[in-house]
């Protein structure tokens, strides 16, 4: 991967932080032999070669040339299957329970310079129960007058999905999402939030959010990932803040947990809170636990703060470890080892 070969060259990066991101990228990913001791075993790849039987067939070599065709096809709880290529479209999912998959290399679903589905997302989720997997997606913008927020996924409010092995680039929002369940699986948010009201990942009020061994890196100018949700479980991720704002930002509190992974902050980025807990409200009252995380710092004045807008809410660091200038905790913020 590109971003990889360039943290590589990078001499302020640390070795530590190639090791954790390779063991976090292992899913279909080539890494090198100098991090090969740090992977773990890779995720089951897609190597299905054309469409399975009973499956809905996009493709040169299916019965449906685009995607849009092939979900007016489609019956709940069917899979979608997209054979390797590049679509140049923008649709709505209102299928209920549809898997709509990308085979071998993946799909890549290129919106850039068409007009967006409802002036929304390059796939907006309009019906509960749909699973997005093996996609690329990329290019969602819309003009000022449409609230410049165009996104690579969308759902409409209240609609719950799951991301598996997304990876979602250059688009004005990576994942913008209202309410519902939220499941992202081994997928990879970057270059996306290019101002201060867009994001790699929004998720506003939705009720639980689970993150496993995923990557939230490089946003232009907004948060890596930011969770206005109830719950929010995260395991095994990167977050890689270097020119745009907080790594992790969870203005309305909630209960949260963010455990193993690292979070990486550069020198150039734009809030000095590499995590922001209750900034706006205590709309959901609980509390943060980081557990097994390494923090890598580059900027002498980042901190990890706790608003203190949830009384009695606190901060937890078990097992934190930590590189650079010393890391300001600013709030009800304890420190305590790993139990043995």
């Amino acid at each position: 991967m590109r971003w990889l070969a360039r943290i590589a060259g990078d001499e302020t990066v640390p070795l530590s932080v190639l090791r954790v991101v390779a063991a976090l990228l292992t899913f279909g990913l080539a890494l090198g032999t100098a991090i090969a001791r740090a992977e773990k075993a890779p995720h089951r790849e897609i190597v299905q070669k054309g469409c399975a039987t009973g499956a809905v067939c996009v493709g040169p070599n299916g019965a449906y040339a685009s995607l849009a065709a092939a979900l007016s096809a489609a019956k709940p709880g069917q899979v979608v299957e997209i054979e390797t290529g590049r679509y140049r479209e923008s649709v709505r999912i209102a299928v209920p329970g549809l898997t709509v998959r990308g085979l071998e290399k993946g799909a890549h679903i290129d919106c850039a310079g068409i007009a967006l589905v409802r002036k929304e997302a390059c796939l907006l989720i309009a019906a509960p129960g749909i699973v997005l997997e093996n996609l690329e997606i990329s290019g969602a913008v819309l003009s000022a007058a449409d609230d410049a927020n165009g996104a690579c996924i969308r759902n409409e409010h209240g609609a719950s999905f799951t991301l598996r092995k997304i990876v979602c680039h250059s688009s004005q929002d990576g994942l913008l999402a209202s309410g519902g369940e939220v499941i992202i699986e081994s997928s990879e948010f970057y270059d996306n939030g290019w101002d201060g009201l867009t994001h790699n990942v929004y998720l506003g009020d939705c009720s639980k959010v689970t993150v496993r061994d995923s990557v939230f890196r490089d946003a232009r100018v907004g948060h890596e990932f930011k969770s206005r949700c109830r719950k929010t479980a995260i395991y095994d991720s990167v977050f890689v803040a270097r020119h745009g704002s907080r790594a992790l930002d969870l203005p309305d509190g909630g209960d949260v947990i963010v455990e193993g992974g690292t979070i990486f902050q550069g020198e150039a980025v734009q809030n000095e809170n590499l995590i922001g807990y209750a900034a706006e409200s205590c709309k959901y009252p609980g509390g943060m636990i980081l557990r097994g995380v390494h923090i890598v710092s580059r900027n002498p004045n980042g901190s990890i703060r706790n608003y203190g807008r949830c009384s009695g809410a606190v901060i937890t660091l078990i097992g934190v470890t930590y590189e650079g200038p010393p890391l300001h905790l600013i709030g009800e913020i304890r420190t305590l080892p790993l139990p043995r």
